[in-house]
């Protein structure tokens, strides 16, 4: 039986590069995301290379919603193998004083909250096949900061958090938890957030391997540390930053 895979965030750069290299390994990939649009194109591509795919349109931080999902993927394919959490985003910046609550609570939601739920709702079905691989998505602004985006900064690093806590908490259930933390990486996020080819090429010069990284590159560390080649990898937190962590 081919291995399930659940993406999250699968409708954007990193999740969808995610989903083309779990397919290449010829798993089954179960997209979520809240963008229906692109979910279902990124699915549909999916489908006309063979791959055996599905898209949930789906907003993560509502516990309800989320628990209703994973019981429709565990009732289809009966067990979940892989969990990518890779949903999240700045979504707002302020300094810190001028940081409205329910903005904070917003980028905190996205990131943390739906990763939290989302491991929640997966761990039944790993626990009662006694394997399982989750991969849970952080960013180098955990580890650095970022005087605009604190709120997006505290919940990555609380992504680390949780991640090591449930690798502890689930090891011994035969699930494996990590994290990956990618540095600035050249998707559509970062063209928005940068504004212009000019900005985007000045924060390529601060990465010690001079230049962004691509999709494509996070999800080759993403895909190694779920598969059975990092079968005694827990509790580790790998930065796919072209050194940027480093400086």
């Amino acid at each position: 039986m081919s291995k399930v895979a659940v993406v999250t965030g699968g409708a954007g750069g990193i999740g969808q590069a995610v989903a083309e290299r779990f397919a290449q390994h010829g798993c089954c990939i179960m997209l979520l995301d809240v963008n229906a649009q692109s979910g279902n194109q990124v699915a549909a591509a999916l489908l006309r290379r063979g791959a055996e795919t599905a898209f949930f349109p789906i907003d993560l931080t509502q516990e309800s919603e989320v628990q209703a999902i994973f019981e429709r993927i565990v009732a289809a394919y009966r067990r979940i193998d892989v969990l990518v959490n890779v949903a999240g985003g700045s979504l707002h910046r302020h300094l810190l004083a001028n940081f409205p609550l329910s903005q904070w609570r917003a980028v905190i939601d996205a990131n943390l909250t739906s990763t939290f739920l989302c491991c929640r709702a997966a761990i039944a079905s790993m626990a009662a096949q006694k394997s399982g691989a989750i991969v849970n998505i952080s960013s180098d602004i955990a580890f650095s900061g970022d005087a605009s985006r604190s709120a997006y900064a505290a919940a990555k690093a609380g992504i680390l958090g949780l991640t090591k806590s449930l690798a502890l908490e689930l090891a011994t259930s035969g699930i494996r938890v990590n994290a990956v933390a990618p540095g600035p990486t050249d998707t559509g996020m970062l063209t928005r957030f940068t504004g212009t080819a000019e900005k985007k090429a000045t924060l390529a010069t601060q990465v010690p391997l001079g230049r962004l990284g691509l999709s494509e590159e996070v999800a080759e560390g993403i895909v190694f540390i779920a598969s059975n080649e990092a079968s005694f990898i827990t509790g580790h937190v790998l930065n796919v930053d072209g050194g940027h962590s480093a400086n």
